[in-house]
């Protein structure tokens, strides 16, 4: 599949201007038919017959081998989760905390990350710490800032591998290095990068990495999988002992409820897409776009670009803030006024826009367009 194919089997780009993957991505047409005829093969040998439940394994081997693949994993070392906030707390809380422990985090992260934060914290009594970092940061300079609030007793770092408020992309494997020569593990919170960025989750150290399906690979909601390095595996705890969980062995131990049979059919088939684009061929794709899209917002009067200018830390997601604006309004405009779908983000407060493998440079145009109106 090539990036033209993928857009013409996307229903509804041709009504919208369609630049808010970051939050949630149009599933193209083999996804939805996948899960279609996944559907229909569960009702007709029926769900919980033995037919109908050995269907349902097959597609979670199917899902876990696809997950494992787009990480760059053994399917041993993967679990399927129903999104990154699930891995996120399955490693938050399945780890033996002792009082004094520090998790390190950054100031910049999605509540997804920063709510369970403070909740270990008040359960454990873990001191969380938040290291500052610029939106507009080089890759050099988050490694540095990262790596000096590292101290003898930080037992995690957990951080978003792409910052979903201004697209700064951190230097993963360089901060894995620096977590693990000062004896702390790396949580990678990927929701933002399955699908945008190459992974390699040996190649980064990390030593769990989440990712989930409806973002950047266009799969469905309620899809995810998280990575946990095999030396690791014995560190985390299940949160849970449900009907059909808690007997399970190996890492499908830490899963915190049976999956859907359609909806991991849908991720699977969205993974082999991704594939078929190629990864590195789809993340150059992306980046050429949004680097079209900066450099267009630099020529418009009163829009400032929030986020990263070193090409290194740069990424798919591009914030500005506009001048006599407020986000709201300006999200709000865009949407009804050009049918430019994008969205708010704050700290910093702005419009973040996604640039995906589907889109093209009449998109990235149209939105350059809409703002420079909204901003005469």
């Amino acid at each position: 599949m090539n990036f033209d194919e993928l857009r013409a089997s996307i229903v509804g780009l041709d009504t919208m201007t369609y630049l808010n993957t970051g939050w949630g991505g149009p599933s193209p047409e083999r996804v939805l038919a996948r899960m279609r005829e996944t559907a229909l093969e569960e009702s007709r040998v029926g769900p919980a017959s033995p037919d109908g439940l050995a269907l349902a394994r097959r597609i979670a081997e199917e899902a876990t081998a696809a997950a494992a693949r787009l990480l760059g994993a053994d399917p041993q070392d993967v679990v399927l989760t129903h999104g990154t906030t699930e891995g996120v707390n399955v490693v938050l809380h399945g780890l033996a905390w002792e009082p004094g422990d520090e998790l390190l985090t950054s100031d910049l992260e999605h509540p997804a990350l920063d709510a369970p934060a403070s909740l270990i914290a008040e359960r454990h009594g873990v001191q969380v710490r938040r290291v500052r970092l610029s939106p507009k940061a080089s890759a050099d300079e988050a490694l540095d800032a990262v790596a000096s609030a590292i101290t003898p007793r930080t037992r995690l770092v957990a951080l978003s591998h792409v910052m979903y408020t201004c697209g700064l992309r951190l230097p993963a494997a360089s901060i894995a290095r620096a977590a693990h020569e000062a004896g702390a593990l790396l949580l990678l919170d990927g929701a933002q990068s399955g699908g945008h960025v190459r992974l390699d989750v040996a190649e980064m150290d990390a030593d769990f990495y989440t990712v989930s399906g409806q973002k950047w690979l266009l799969g469905p909601s309620s899809t995810g999988a998280l990575y946990v390095r095999r030396d690791r595996h014995e560190l985390l705890a299940p949160l849970l002992h449900a009907p059909g969980v808690g007997f399970a062995t190996g890492l499908a131990a830490l899963s915190l409820a049976s999956g859907s049979a359609q909806l991991q059919a849908g991720f699977a088939e969205a993974v082999r897409v991704y594939e078929e684009l190629g990864p590195e061929r789809a993340e150059a794709r992306i980046n050429e776009l949004a680097a079209r899209l900066r450099e267009g917002f630099s020529l418009i009067r009163g829009a400032a670009v929030t986020g990263p200018d070193d090409p290194e830390a740069a990424c798919g997601l591009t914030a500005i803030a506009l001048d006599g604006w407020t986000p709201a309004d300006l999200a709000d405009a865009l949407w009804e006024r050009h049918r430019v779908a994008a969205r708010t983000v704050g700290h910093p407060e702005g419009v973040r826009f996604s640039t995906a493998a589907f889109n093209d440079e009449g998109d990235v145009d149209r939105a350059l367009e809409a703002v420079r109106t909204l901003a005469s």
